[in-house]
């Protein structure tokens, strides 16, 4: 029976080149490393989230004593940044370079530079001494594009690969000796604590040792390897333990740990991302290969190709070459953690890189060992390096060289120290945190993820989204919210608006409405809305969803009866929330079932819809309230939105208006109630008069007098108020100029102060406080009359529009607490916004929408 035997990795007994030629080699690639390493590498790649988390622990760590800048809770092993710091320390944080990520990657340049010399000694040594192995994996190293990548970035696996190469290197080194195997165990347990991935080389590790270590000392070598390292990575977890923070944390009532615990967050990193086998079209894995190959093809291919081929040389040559084993052991090892099934991000191809470079190394190694000795092997060697050389400037991508993907990244952080307060609450991608944050005095900036789920954090903004003031956007931050995982961020971002957007030259196809990004090299502050305009942005989306059907109808109820006032009351919060395509589609079915009148372009004011959807017109006739106010939206959504068709309707139907909606009498042109009113008698509303519409159409539409409209409304609501003692619901005015009683064409309730004198009120006080003492004359005699009515109507109407009258004049009322117990209380807590009828909807929106007219000192702040 034939026995398999492992080749030892041995001792080359001479040289296979000149010391000097090899040197000159050496150097040679080493300086090409730096130079494409170095050069560009403050442009490109775009500074990537973690690359400030890192950074931003370090910091801590050297200048605070933590192992983070907040409650530091196990997502990775602290060594990594605890170097980083140091690193930090030693050059003045951020002084030296320009700032702490520019220091950052200067740390990265060294540490490339440093992995490459350490690719090629591995390769030396793993083909006994051939200096071609290490040549052409250093070279693949460092010319991969998908390396410079993300080795410019300051990322834990640079390190952590750094640490296990070094500990490959003490394993292969001849003899192995005692103190070579504990120190590759102390350095392999380093690269774990770096990056706890590194795990997963440990069985290539065991490979080198039973094929480095003689028959006899084997076990030994094995033993003294597994304690050294296991010693190592171990101190984590008693680090865990003396802080009460190994074992998992009890939740108090609503699920919540009371603390960080590592064995939690293992357990929440292992369980990342959704299953799916790795063929899976659609799996982490096969997204992420797809995403290696876009950036660097060329090394790909040639690494998967050469370790294919070193795996069948392996069992052709029944496993004898112990560096072939061991290369072909790291690479698929860590092939099965990326194919596991679970979430592969992009950077965990980086510890990958070193070992495909190996393998295309130690092939040409083989493949130049089949040539006879003499002249043929250099030749093979060098024809080897030159086609890889030509194979990446050919193929690979060069961008990496003359892309600039920062650009957008320092400009929106300089907006932000020129425009934001320091004291402002900003949740932000990291990137921005050291400079803001730890350099530049900005101590409410806070890392997205860590004010979504920190206690600490959230209690600085008690605990409330809402006091979050802005979110600095970016690809990371937009992902995260795609995936679900910071629905605190997403209500941020659904309730802000656009403050600065740097988006020049990127790359990237960003819909942020569908929450899209497909690179980082873009930036967006966004400011998040006052409360009150959150409390109307919900209210609209209530809305929408729930009365408006159809592509633009106002309704209730089914049957029920859709008016053109509903229709307005749309229009203006589709326009306050600038949605556009909900505008459009409620002014289409505004003109398709509401504007069919021979005399005019007006709207008929009612249309009934009964049990089965089908609708018909109710009553032809006008409601001018309406018309008028369809006249200013159409001329506000032109402005918004550049549709210059809206502003020639408007003008139609203001043309329109005009002549069938106002009335000359006693010398008085005044607005009626409809286009179609009796002939002798005017029935007046009072609550249509807007003089704040008027002189905005007397600017836009100047063909008519709009400004008699002001002047002779204000006449009429002084006459009316002297001689009734009050403005009540209706009034009618005869051809003679008389007033007179107007419930018997309205029934009941009209001569009286009442919801439609309620209407008028918000008009007036904006009118005075604008100055206009015309308003505050009438509002003299209405406001008493107002603070009489609610008390003896107590209800929505009465409170809210008495709360708006506090805030504005001194009537022994608290606003805030009438806005508490008046409007507020009938807010649904659970989504944001009113839940009863269409009416008090109305009502309630009317005090909020009234907030944006307020100078912020009257402003009742909400809760």
């Amino acid at each position: 029976m034939t026995t398999l035997a492992v080749r030892p990795i041995r001792a080359h007994a001479k040289p296979r080149a000149s010391r000097r030629t090899e040197v000159v080699l050496v150097v040679a690639v080493l300086v090409v490393s730096a130079v494409l390493h170095a050069w560009n590498m403050f442009g490109y790649p775009y500074f990537e989230n973690d690359e400030a988390t890192y950074l931003s622990r370090g910091w801590a760590f050297i200048t605070e004593g933590q192992l983070d800048v907040n409650t530091y809770r196990y997502d990775h092993a602290p060594l990594g940044w605890m170097g980083i710091g140091g690193w930090l320390g030693a050059t003045g944080g951020g002084a030296l370079f320009g700032g702490m990520l520019e220091a950052g990657r200067v740390l990265m340049l060294l540490v490339h530079v440093a992995n490459t010399f350490l690719v090629y000694l591995v390769g030396k040594r793993l083909t006994h001494g051939r200096i071609t192995a290490g040549m052409i994996a250093a070279l693949v190293f460092a010319l991969s594009p998908l390396g410079i990548y993300f080795q410019r970035r300051v990322l834990l696996d640079n390190l952590m690969v750094l640490w296990v190469l070094l500990a490959i290197l003490l394993l292969v080194r001849r003899p192995l000796t005692l103190g070579r195997t504990i120190g590759s165990g102390i350095a392999f347990g380093v690269a774990v604590l770096t990056k706890l991935n590194a795990a997963f080389f440990g069985i290539g590790f065991l490979v080198l040792l039973w094929a480095g270590a003689a028959g006899p000392q084997r076990k030994h070598a094995v033993l003294h390897w597994l304690a050294s390292a296991g010693g190592t990575v171990l101190l984590f977890f008693v680090y865990a333990m003396l802080n009460d923070e190994l074992l998992p944390a009890p939740v108090d009532a609503d699920g919540v740990p009371a603390r960080v615990s590592l064995v939690d967050t293992f357990g929440l990193q292992l369980g990342r991302g959704d299953f799916a086998w790795p063929w899976e079209a659609e799996s982490s894995f096969q997204l992420a290969v797809g995403s290696w190959l876009v950036k660097d093809q060329f090394t790909m291919v040639i690494g998967a190709g050469a370790t294919l081929a070193l795996l069948a040389m392996m069992v052709l040559r029944r496993f004898r070459d112990a560096g072939t084993v061991a290369v072909v052991v790291f690479i698929l090892s860590y092939c099965l953690f990326l194919a596991r099934g679970g979430i592969v991000i992009d950077l965990y191809v980086v510890p990958a890189l070193p070992f495909l470079a190996l393998a295309v190394g130690i092939l040409v190694a083989r493949i130049t060992e089949i040539a006879p000795p003499g002249a043929l092997r250099p030749v093979i060697g060098s024809a080897a390096a030159v086609a890889i050389v030509a194979g990446y400037v050919m193929v690979a991508d060069q961008k990496h060289l003359v892309t600039d993907e920062t650009a957008n990244q320092v400009a929106a952080v300089e907006w932000i120290e020129q425009e934001v307060d320091p004291d402002a609450v900003i949740a932000a991608d990291n990137y921005v945190y050291p400079e803001l944050a730890q350099e530049g005095g900005y101590s409410g900036t806070m890392y997205f993820f860590n004010a979504e789920y920190d206690p600490e954090l959230r209690e600085s903004y008690a605990d409330d989204w809402r006091d979050i003031e802005y979110l600095v956007l970016t690809h990371e931050v937009l992902d995260q919210i795609a995936q679900g995982t910071v629905p605190r961020m997403a209500e941020v971002l659904a309730h802000s608006e656009l403050v600065a957007s740097y988006t020049s030259g990127s790359s990237s196809f960003i819909d942020l409405d569908a929450r899209i990004s497909t690179n980082g090299d873009w930036v967006q502050v966004w400011r998040t809305k006052s409360r009150n305009e959150i409390v109307l942005q919900d209210a609209w989306e209530r809305f929408r969803d729930d009365w408006l059907v159809s592509y633009g109808q106002v309704l209730e109820d089914e049957p029920g009866t859709t008016t053109s006032l509903d229709q307005a009351l749309a229009l203006e919060q589709a326009l306050a929330q600038d949605d556009q395509a909900a505008f459009r589609g409620i002014w289409a079915w505004t003109t398709d079932h509401l504007r069919h009148r021979e005399a005019d372009s007006l709207a008929s004011w009612q249309w009934i819809t009964d049990e089965l959807g089908d609708g018909e017109l109710a009553s032809p006739d006008t409601v001018c309230a309406a018309d008028q106010r369809f006249i200013g939206l159409l001329l506000d959504a032109a402005d918004a939105w550049e549709l210059g068709g809206l502003r020639a309707e408007a003008s139609d139907i203001a043309d329109d208006w005009w002549s069938r909606c106002t009335f000359t009498v006693d010398g008085l042109r005044l607005v009626d109630s409809s286009a179609d009113g009796s002939v002798d008698d005017q029935l007046v509303n009072p609550s249509y008069f807007d003089p704040v519409l008027y002189r905005r159409l007397a600017e836009e539409l100047p063909d008519h007098d709009w400004q008699r409209l002001v002047d002779d409304g204000y006449a009429f609501l002084g006459r009316v108020a002297d001689e009734r003692g009050t403005v009540p619901n209706w009034v009618v005015l005869t051809q003679d100029g008389e007033l007179e009683r107007a419930s018997r064409l309205t029934g009941a309730g009209a001569d009286r102060f009442g919801e439609d004198t309620l209407r008028l009120v918000p008009t007036l006080l904006r009118e005075e406080l604008a100055g206009e003492e015309r308003a505050s004359d009438i509002l003299d005699t209405l406001v008493p009359q107002l603070v009489s009515y609610a008390a003896d109507s107590p209800g929505l109407p009465a409170g809210s529009t008495l709360a708006m009258v506090a805030q504005v004049r001194d009537i022994g009322y608290d606003p805030a607490a009438l806005y508490r117990t008046q409007v507020a209380s009938q807010i649904d807590p659970d989504t944001g916004t009113w839940d009863s009828t269409l009416a008090d909807f109305a009502w309630t929106y009317s005090w909020h929408r009234f907030q944006r007219s307020l100078p912020t000192d009257v402003t009742v702040p909400l809760a």
